[in-house]
């Protein structure tokens, strides 16, 4: 079909022609960047699910600079690395932390715990709130506490409880706890 400047949709020709030219310029590039560099399919992986969106943040930017320019800039690229690096360090350290966990007292017996809270996830049920305590002893063991109380991360918490059962979840040994009494806050009862 020939161009028909008549067309009713004639204005919208012109930026067409011009964003299929930067659409197939940013695939080249892409293409092209991901043959050089060892570590683009990485940064690309890594990306995935993020918008393509300028204005959404840092792993938003570097994927609409993929996505619209074939490439991120070197800057973007190699703070990327940096990031995909600190993450795999991060997560070996937590590796070799979780394969030290082993289990703590025996199931349907009370016992004493001395641990500190490192995440709390909140839970909303029929009855209200109730609270999931992550928490290590000294000795880096997974000590479970699903319950009403929220102990609040970064608490030293002391208290007795009743192991309620011994779990493994992604391969991390844990021991779920039930019931706690005598529970002190960094040293104050609760």
């Amino acid at each position: 079909m020939a161009y028909n400047p008549t067309h009713e949709h004639e204005h919208m020709y012109h930026p067409a022609i011009e964003a299929r030219k930067m659409a197939n310029a940013a695939t080249t590039k892409r293409r092209n960047w991901v043959e050089e560099d060892d570590r683009a399919q990485e940064i690309i992986d890594f990306l995935e699910g993020y918008p393509a969106d300028k204005d959404a943040g840092f792993f938003s930017a570097v994927q609409y600079g993929i996505q619209n320019f074939g490439k991120p800039t070197d800057n973007m690229r190699d703070k990327m690395v940096a990031i995909i690096d600190q993450r795999a360090a991060q997560a070996a350290e937590w590796a070799a932390q979780d394969a030290k966990s082993s289990w703590i007292g025996k199931i349907g017996l009370r016992g004493g715990f001395k641990v500190t809270v490192k995440h709390v996830v909140e839970l909303e049920g029929m009855y209200g709130f109730s609270y999931i305590n992550i928490c290590r002893d000294a000795d880096g063991n997974v000590v479970i506490y699903k319950g009403t109380q929220n102990w609040g991360k970064g608490t030293e918490v002391t208290c007795t409880a009743t192991v309620k059962a011994h779990d493994v979840r992604d391969g991390v040994k844990q021991t779920i706890i039930q019931r706690p009494t005598k529970v002190t806050l960094d040293g104050e009862e609760y």
